[in-house]
């Protein structure tokens, strides 16, 4: 499934920052303010793949506000990955 205009865009912004692309100061300035401009179509466009960015992405993002930089950038990554389905198998070695 092809994401929508308000989905495509909070998504590639959080992959934006997963990659280094934004820093930690600026994702965090624009971060609540996107997703209360562009969720609410979000959830229009794709009831349950907002749903699904809600369980990963943004709750990663209230639970690990703490943490330092690239730790939050590591963990913010691994929800893109849980997002989008691409979560490597847990390494149990």
């Amino acid at each position: 499934m092809k994401l929508k205009k308000h989905g495509a865009f909070l998504v590639n912004f959080v992959i934006d920052f997963a990659n280094g692309d934004v820093s930690r100061r600026e994702f965090d300035m624009d971060y609540s303010g996107y997703v209360i401009e562009h969720f609410p179509e979000f959830e229009r466009e794709h009831p349950r793949l907002s749903r699904r960015f809600a369980d990963t992405i943004d709750r990663t993002y209230s639970t690990c506000s703490w943490m330092t930089d690239d730790a939050f950038q590591y963990a913010i990554g691994d929800a893109v990955d849980t997002f989008l389905g691409e979560a490597p198998a847990a390494d149990i070695y």
